[in-house]
């Protein structure tokens, strides 16, 4: 299954949620017309990766774990196309962080065509057996950074506690975010949460 640009805004709303949503929420939180949003839920729904549930007379969605394939969607949607200029550079930049991290997405300014933003908004998880090595080896990649770096440091624990709470920055990197590794493991905690 191949995934337009809006589906992919779609499905990455729907799984930074652990609400369902109108067709009219959805809509205005993906910058869809209501009709285009109406059509991707009708596909999703009839590939059986969203469920959907009438509340009197509006119909709420939510992601169907419950079905294989959604996980597997859920991931080729957070899978960046490929990166250019200043992001593919900080990518390369962070591998390092790679060896003791298992999720890195990179949010805010940074990835908007702002011309000058003032930090790099990162968000780390990690076991807490991981956090020394994490701090030294993100001092060092500071040094080679030319712009400072703003962490936001989560257990898979703290992550998923903070997406049931909707903290609206761990929200947020879900949804607009680039997701540089860790794809799995990001689905398994948005799975979880979704089960609980």
């Amino acid at each position: 299954m191949i995934l337009t640009l809006n589906e992919k805004k779609v499905i990455r709303f729907l799984a930074a949620s652990v609400r369902d949503h109108s067709i009219n929420e959805i809509a205005k939180e993906c910058d869809l017309a209501p009709n285009g949003a109406h059509k991707i839920l009708k596909k999703l729904e009839k590939e059986g990766i969203i469920k959907f549930k009438k509340i009197a007379n509006i119909s709420s969605h939510t992601l169907n774990f419950n079905n294989e394939k959604t996980a597997l969607i859920l991931e080729l949607s957070f899978i960046p196309e490929e990166l250019e200029g200043r992001i593919r550079h900080r990518a390369e930049d962070l591998q390092p962080l790679k060896e003791v991290t298992s999720i890195c997405i990179m949010f805010g300014s940074y990835i908007t065509n702002k011309k000058s933003p003032g930090d790099l908004d990162l968000l780390f998880v990690l076991e807490k057996e991981q956090f020394n090595n994490y701090k030294k080896t993100l001092n060092k990649i500071q040094d080679i950074i030319p712009i400072k770096i703003q962490d936001v440091v989560q257990t898979s624990d703290d992550l998923k506690q903070n997406i049931k709470k909707e903290d609206p920055i761990i929200l947020a990197s879900i949804k607009e975010g680039i997701i540089l590794w860790g794809f799995k493991e990001l689905v398994n905690i948005i799975k979880n949460v979704n089960q609980e």
